[in-house]
């Protein structure tokens, strides 16, 4: 595990098996805390965005798969059919629900997103961000994940129409 919260188990377990792609958004350090290292070292692609260029040399010397240096607010998504794997990862709250908005103004379709909330430092995004999901038609699997501070940071969504819901009953 490399993650903060476990995410990358998380999603490795929803995938039952399945070697996908991702797109990361907020991407910091190469490997730790990071939720799509175990994935890349488990066959995954994608591509990482960080808009902090402290990180790039890291990554350069860590990581095989892409690392972007950009703003992701302003950053020019290539609109696919699918990805497998979305984690929306930016400071402050509101910017992670921009930076939402904007993809699900694509034409793209997600398996599995880990969003954060940081509703320990402002809750008020939560329920704005939960109905946009559920428009969308995700569902919330893993609400109110607790990051090591014991604050509720984050939120787990599938969709129902590429991941087995019943796959859920089986997360520990």
């Amino acid at each position: 595990m490399y993650s903060e919260s476990r995410q990358d188990e998380f999603v490795l377990h929803m995938m039952n098996g399945k070697i996908g792609e991702y797109l990361e958004i907020g991407a910091s350090f190469p490997i730790e805390a990071n939720n799509t290292y175990l994935l890349e070292k488990n066959g995954w692609s994608g591509l990482s965005i960080e808009i902090d260029p402290i990180y790039e040399e890291l990554w350069k010397k860590e990581r095989t798969n892409i690392l972007v240096i950009a703003d992701a607010l302003i950053y020019d998504y290539e609109e696919k059919n699918h990805i497998d794997y979305l984690q929306l990862d930016i400071e402050p709250p509101s910017q992670t629900f921009k930076v939402l908005q904007k993809l699900f103004e694509l034409n793209t379709t997600y398996s599995i997103i880990t969003f954060e909330t940081d509703a320990y430092i402002d809750s008020s995004f939560v329920k704005p961000s939960r109905d946009l999901f559920l428009s969308k038609g995700y569902m919330l699997a893993v609400p109110d994940v607790k990051c090591s501070n014991g604050g509720e940071f984050e939120d787990w969504y599938i969709n129902p129409n590429y991941i087995d819901v019943e796959l859920l009953k089986t997360w520990k």
